[in-house]
């Protein structure tokens, strides 16, 4: 049975100390993050995750019990008021539900590199837009990839933005933070890393891009660092008959995951 507390107040501790998690800084220190939105929960227990505690709003009773209630017996329950939602919420129209979660740092410790001949994971190098980095989990998650690992200067994955445009995928894929260091174990273990490029002389039509492979995404502005274009075994060039200088971040990040999946799915010839 669901026990719940009741709290109206804006600046009872306990959502003091909620409220500061909308700030990385705090998120990092306390290994907690907020999450928004009753499917946003939902999908975060059916991944899952731990979910320390659910506030929601007293006039979203069925939504809470729709969504959230079957799923929360071991969770802590906060029923709140409007005012306390709006306090933790980073939308201008909040749905009246937060969840307080658990921050996971993947290990790949967790990580058998044996029998495996057809993984994927991303490596993204100083990408900065919270929607760009969201769509890049999303399109990871869809097409099968294994982890994200987060190289210098990425935007925190738990940021809400990043939270909202991965529509919870980021709730399904490991999270790897220590980034060159996670990046240099698997390539210890016999991934490729493959760095989409201007300079590549082959496209990523025919490129193999069937065996464990890393593939690195760079910044917006300035693309992949020089630090891991150098690591790289294959250039990827994406073929631009138009004459566009360059691609969106998470659009090209899609355009080679998904040419991966049409290779594994109908073999890929030279």
């Amino acid at each position: 049975m669901i026990k719940e507390t009741y709290i109206e107040s804006r600046s009872n501790p306990r959502i003091r100390s909620y409220k500061k998690l909308k700030e990385k800084k705090y998120r990092m220190r306390e290994k907690l993050y907020l999450v928004e939105g009753f499917r946003l929960l939902e999908e975060a227990f059916k991944a899952g995750k731990k979910v320390h505690a659910v506030l929601y709003e007293s006039g979203k009773k069925e939504e809470f019990a729709r969504y959230i209630a079957p799923y929360a017996e071991q969770t802590e329950i906060i029923v709140t008021e409007n005012d306390v939602i709006r306090d933790l919420s980073s939308t201008v129209h909040p749905q009246g539900v937060i969840g307080v979660l658990s921050l996971e740092d993947a290990s790949t410790e967790e990580v058998s590199f044996q029998d495996t001949s057809s993984e994927l994971l991303l490596y993204l190098d100083g990408l900065q837009d919270p929607g760009n980095l969201g769509t890049i989990i999303r399109s990871a998650h869809a097409a099968g990839a294994k982890g994200i690992i987060l190289g210098k200067n990425t935007v925190d994955p738990y940021n809400e933005k990043v939270i909202r445009s991965s529509m919870g995928s980021v709730f399904h894929l490991p999270i790897y933070h220590q980034g060159v260091e996670t990046l240099k174990k698997f390539l210890d273990a016999g991934y490729q890393l493959a760095v989409t490029s201007l300079e590549a002389e082959r496209n990523i039509f025919h490129e193999d891009l069937t065996g464990n492979l890393i593939i690195a995404i760079g910044n917006e502005g300035s693309g992949i660092s020089e630090e891991i274009e150098e690591r790289a075994a294959v250039l990827l060039g994406i073929p631009m008959p138009g004459g566009a200088e360059s691609l969106n971040a998470a659009v090209a990040a899609s355009i080679v995951l998904f040419e991966r999946v049409r290779q594994l799915e109908s073999g890929f010839l030279k």
